[in-house]
């Protein structure tokens, strides 16, 4: 018997994947030969040890867990505080720029100025009023 093709039916041995005849063969061969019964043996051991693993299904108490974690509320706050940080400084900025622009005090340089200055109390004010809302919210605990 040549010694490669049972090497290779080794696998097919364990899946049950032979005939009765090529089963029966393979044994009597692997009674005869170390290599195969070694390699027969290290293929049962791969088996049993990728039985043994068992895939970490992410399931709705890891999902819950994970929203209610710090660092995603950590994470939400710091992106809306650079958020709203960084539209206020555009916004000061503009108004700044208007400021100290020579056309400021025509009509259109004043109506401008204005417009800024009550996007600028606008914008603070509705941050202000989410972040508040937000904390004092009871329903910020309901699943959506």
């Amino acid at each position: 018997m040549e010694c490669t093709r049972y090497q290779t039916d080794g696998m097919r041995f364990i899946d049950d994947e032979l005939s009765l005849e090529e089963r029966l063969q393979y044994q009597a061969h692997v009674r005869d030969c170390d290599a195969c019964r070694r390699e027969l043996e290290s293929l049962g051991r791969v088996v049993r040890l990728t039985d043994q693993l068992k895939l970490r299904v992410s399931d709705e108490a890891f999902w819950k867990g994970y929203w209610e974690s710090v660092y995603r509320r950590t994470e939400r706050r710091l992106g809306f505080l650079f958020i709203t940080g960084g539209a206020a400084m555009l916004l000061v900025y503009l108004l700044y720029r208007a400021l100290r622009s020579q056309e400021l005090w025509t009509y259109e340089g004043v109506s401008i100025a204005v417009i800024l200055l009550g996007l600028i109390v606008l914008f603070i004010s509705v941050a202000r009023e989410r972040y508040h809302e937000h904390k004092n919210d009871p329903y910020r605990e309901v699943e959506r």
